[in-house]
């Protein structure tokens, strides 16, 4: 498969799971480019679909975290845009579920919006699949009260 292919068939996940970590345009654009340049490097073989897709997952979540872990030793803030984010647009749920902490956002994210099963999620962000569960429930609870609160 050539990479315009993997670009069209995984951008709107990568955007969306950038968005979700980051929460800003401008962030969220330079990580997937990373993302995607990274992709096109990369010499990687996949075994299947559902691997291209977990390797994406992955890099997303650590292109991610190593721009978090710069901003927060700069010491700046990730620069705040009121632009509304650009193509694909997010929904009511989407942008109510970007609000909420990130281990809750993110297991809620891959499991509603890519539907992952939660052996999957738990694999991709090394954690216990019983704690991704129990992040589902409590993540499901806070979403409600946060589009409740929007009505």
């Amino acid at each position: 498969m050539n990479f315009e292919d993997q670009y069209a068939r995984h951008f709107r996940m990568v955007w969306n799971l950038c968005c979700t970590y980051l929460k800003h345009q401008a962030d969220a654009e330079d990580a997937v480019q990373e993302v995607f340049l990274r992709l096109a490097l990369s010499k990687k073989q996949f075994l299947s679909h559902d691997h291209e897709r977990a390797w994406l997952i992955t890099t997303a979540k650590n292109v991610c975290r190593d721009e978090l872990k710069r901003a927060r030793r700069r010491e700046l803030p990730l620069e705040e845009h009121d632009a509304p984010l650009p193509h694909p647009e997010p929904d009511e749920t989407l942008e109510a579920l970007r609000a909420l902490p990130e281990k809750y956002r993110t297991a809620l994210y891959l499991h509603y919006y890519e539907d992952l099963p939660t052996a999957q999620i738990a694999q991709l962000l090394h954690r216990r699949e019983s704690t991704i569960r129990s992040d589902l429930r409590r993540g499901r609870l806070l979403l409600k009260k946060e589009l409740e609160g929007e009505r």
